[in-house]
């Protein structure tokens, strides 16, 4: 194997965690994440720790998607502390491709890193196309239509901005607080059970093929896999 894990950690535990974990990957250590930044051109996967000296984990990863030059990078985060699905959720907010409380079972961690470097070495930044196409289902953000088959959907305003969204993100777990900023933003009204109905709402209005693909994820969301 030819591909590199960058872990970005101070705790050496965790460093010879990553190393142990990871035999037959090439495994680079930065202990901070100014040295990380000031070093990485962006290549393999990051294995983040939430807790770093200089600024939190959950930051960087923040960071890492805003910029241009790595918002398609492989990110996993880990952290201290036991598993809870609001901690998760705030990681995959943040932009976390995965996330585990340390420690990990070693042999899960390395299947989930493998898994994410098959699909390339870099996740595919998000693109704006003219027209979103999955089969019969075609939507286009800029006419603000969206259709089945020959048939078109009769969406309120709120559920077109949703489906765009997940649209925009799939595959990948949104959480409720994460559309309620995104989605809902200034209404500040709105709260999880409001969530919860409109994604019924939409599901309904994309029928059953399509419906069934916006999947609840208990505790953390709901992630729309196509």
């Amino acid at each position: 194997m030819n591909q590199v894990v960058h872990c970005v950690t101070a705790d050496p535990g965790v460093a010879a965690f990553a190393r142990a974990s990871l035999t037959g990957l090439r495994v680079r250590s930065y202990p901070s994440a100014g040295r990380f930044l000031k070093s990485w051109r962006g290549d393999g996967l990051a294995v983040i720790d939430a807790g770093l000296p200089d600024m939190s984990g959950r930051d960087l990863v923040a960071v890492l998607r805003g910029a241009p030059r790595t918002a398609g990078s492989l990110l996993v985060l880990t952290g201290g502390g036991q598993y809870s699905p609001a901690a998760a959720a705030v990681c995959f907010d943040n932009g976390a491709d995965e996330y585990f409380p340390f420690p990990p079972d070693p042999a899960l961690f390395r299947a989930r890193v493998l898994n994410l470097l098959g699909r390339g070495g870099r996740r595919a930044a998000a693109e704006k196309p003219a027209e979103y196409a999955f089969g019969a289902l075609r939507v286009s953000p800029e006419a603000r239509t969206a259709r089945v088959g020959g048939s078109a959907l009769k969406l309120t305003a709120l559920e077109f901005d949703l489906l765009l969204y997940f649209l925009r993100n799939q595959g990948r777990l949104v959480s409720r607080s994460m559309l309620l900023e995104q989605v809902w933003r200034q209404d500040s009204s709105a709260g999880a059970r409001a969530v919860d109905k409109r994604i019924e709402a939409l599901r309904r209005r994309l029928g059953r093929s399509f419906g069934s693909k916006l999947r609840t994820v208990f505790g953390l969301g709901y992630i729309f896999k196509l």
